[in-house]
């Protein structure tokens, strides 16, 4: 497996959906992505032009040799809107330069490795840096930290502060949390949908507590398909903001706990191929506290299959939720630690949620 890194920059056109589809193509046809740097904004290098730049630099593992590779990056600008002409540096839709390409030092009249001009730029070595500074230009002999600080390059690249859009705010948290009664009040506050997890309908739920090791599976796989297709419907059918109090990932973090091994390991491939179909939450809140908190909660809610749950198991749920958690990559998360549980807690906490949302989303 060979291993390259690419520069991803453009100045016309939606900048930022041109680099997504960049990305999304080259993991489709030229290697799979294994690391990216933030979103570097710039001036129009070496040309006069209104356009800031867009600049990205991604690290790929490539079946790939660089032949093909280039060829393969040059079909993936095409098909994005570039427009090659005789001037190098004029605007343009996308542009995937090939910096590094293993160690491999390669002079041909279509590819020059590495990039003849890398070290000269502060858009490249600024993202390269952040993902590579220990990297070892083979011709200028330094790292990619040592170039970058002998750099000379007055054009400034500062990464791009960007606000997302919010479309789905999941809130999290275990057994007795009070998840639903949170996401209840906050999609009254956001004016949105609320997503209800509907576990009452599954006849499994009671079995499963006088049984775990029976109807454990059954039980975990069918809350995935149910769960699978109430987010599927909801939005096919809503344009507003969704507040659901659950998110897919809670059907892994509960199967960890609850099912073998082995079958774990079948479900989680499953798991894996359902939650790439559904859109993936904005935002997660996950909501921690004490188990005698929890515990109090279950009693006083009065569910009656919900009172032999022990500690022991609380626990655990707590602590796949806690790892569960933190694994969960590019979703932005907000952490929640309730201590007790009082008539202004729901006040409060949205509190909190709407500055995180300020601070995060346009």
């Amino acid at each position: 497996m060979n291993v390259a890194f690419l520069c991803l920059g453009g100045n016309i056109g939606n900048r930022i959906e041109n680099i997504k589809s960049a990305k999304k193509a080259i993991n489709s046809f030229s290697g799979k992505i294994v690391s990216q740097s933030e979103i570097y904004e710039t001036e129009a290098w070496g040309i006069d032009s209104e356009n800031k730049y867009l600049n990205q630099v991604i690290k790929i593992n490539t079946k790939l040799n660089a032949d093909d590779l280039l060829k393969s990056l040059l079909q993936i600008e095409k098909k994005l809107g570039r427009k090659r002409d005789s001037d190098k540096n004029s605007d343009r839709t996308i542009d995937i330069d090939i910096l590094f390409f293993n160690s491999e030092i390669i002079t041909k009249k279509d590819l020059e490795i590495p990039h003849p001009r890398l070290h000269l730029r502060n858009f490249v070595l600024k993202p390269l840096n952040e993902i590579a500074g220990d990297l070892i230009h083979p011709i200028q002999k330094k790292t990619i930290s040592a170039l970058l600080k002998l750099n000379k390059d007055k054009l400034k690249a500062k990464p791009l502060v960007q606000k997302n859009k919010l479309n789905y705010i999941c809130i999290e948290g275990n057994i007795g949390s009070g998840k639903s009664t949170l996401a209840k009040v906050l999609s009254k506050k956001l004016n949105a949908t609320f997503l209800p997890e509907e576990f009452e309908d599954n006849l499994l739920l009671p079995l499963f507590y006088e049984d775990k090791k029976l109807f454990a599976f059954p039980l975990e796989y069918s809350f995935l398909i149910a769960r699978f297709n109430q987010i599927q419907q909801t939005f096919k059918s809503e344009k507003k903001l969704i507040v659901s109090d659950y998110s897919l990932y809670k059907c892994l973090w509960f199967a960890k706990i609850n099912l073998t091994p082995k079958d774990y390991n079948i479900f989680k491939k499953q798991f894996n191929l359902i939650l790439d179909q559904l859109p993936k939450p904005d935002l997660i809140i996950h909501l921690s506290t004490s188990t005698k908190n929890l515990k109090q909660n279950i009693i006083k809610r009065g569910r009656k299959y919900e009172q032999t749950i022990s500690q022991k198991y609380l626990n655990a749920i707590s602590d796949q939720y806690t790892k569960g958690f933190k694994k969960i990559k590019g979703i932005k998360k907000l952490s929640l630690t309730i201590s007790n549980y009082h008539p202004e807690l729901e006040l409060a906490l949205i509190k909190e949620i709407n500055n995180f949302i300020k601070e995060n989303f346009a």
